[in-house]
């Protein structure tokens, strides 16, 4: 009897030894793992992400993840120089395929601002051949300061105010020769200037340039004697 009792313990202990978290044993084995409570994002410029069995020596491919994935690490290893999170499934990641909340939160901001700026100067473009009309604000003709309203309403819903002087108090002053898309460059005097247009980038941008030549894409000019050199530049997105 006392035999039987004996045997039936070790197989409940061997039972539930077997069932703990398959890390646990390798956890009270392996002084490389910290135990640590560290939430990150998986990043790697939008693409997926490979999840592994282990971080060190005979790791294999798990799975991927969304690159935007948040988790919360509860281990923590290096291996080679390389820092390695272990995320939920006892799964590994490797860090560098990792970001601070705070900045992947930087990361989308300019993901977000890049697409406003794509679009401003997709639609910009998409106005090159079209009448120019004092006072119009579009869609079929525009003036300078009509162009730039409509196409920034159009694209970030901002409301620009129809008139070149009043659109240069709108956004923060950047260097003319630091642009980038979507910036709005301003000609003539730089506090009353006459005329406003869209920076597209490749050193041009779009602007209602005249009754005779209508709305154009031009080079922005270095020449401070020419027409296209501009005064002074305004960043609104």
């Amino acid at each position: 009897m006392k035999r039987k009792l004996s045997i039936a313990l070790l197989l409940l202990a061997a039972w539930l030894g077997g069932a703990q978290p398959a890390y646990a044993a390798t956890d009270s084995q392996d002084s490389n793992i910290t135990i640590v409570k560290k939430t990150r994002v998986a990043y790697n410029r939008g693409n997926k992400v490979n999840t592994w069995t282990t971080y060190g020596a005979g790791k294999k491919k798990a799975g991927k993840v969304k690159s935007g994935y948040k988790f919360t690490a509860t281990g923590q290893a290096k291996y080679k120089g390389r820092t390695w999170y272990r995320i939920k499934n006892n799964k590994w990641i490797l860090g560098t395929n990792t970001v601070t909340t705070k900045k992947y939160a930087s990361i989308k901001a300019a993901a977000a601002k890049k697409a406003k700026q794509n679009k401003v100067v997709k639609l910009a473009k998409a106005q090159v051949g079209k009448a120019y009309v004092w006072g119009a604000t579009g869609p079929y003709s525009f003036d300078c300061s009509g162009l730039t309203m409509y196409v920034y309403k159009k694209t970030t819903g901002l409301s620009l105010p129809h008139y070149s002087v009043s659109q240069r108090y709108y956004g923060k002053a950047v260097s003319t020769k630091r642009l980038v898309k979507g910036d709005l460059l301003f000609f003539g005097s730089k506090s009353a200037p006459h005329h406003v247009g869209i920076y597209v980038g490749g050193g041009k941008f779009v602007h209602a340039s005249s009754p005779t030549v209508g709305v154009i894409k031009s080079k922005v000019s270095t020449n401070r004697s020419s027409a296209f050199y501009p005064s002074s530049a305004r960043r609104v997105i």
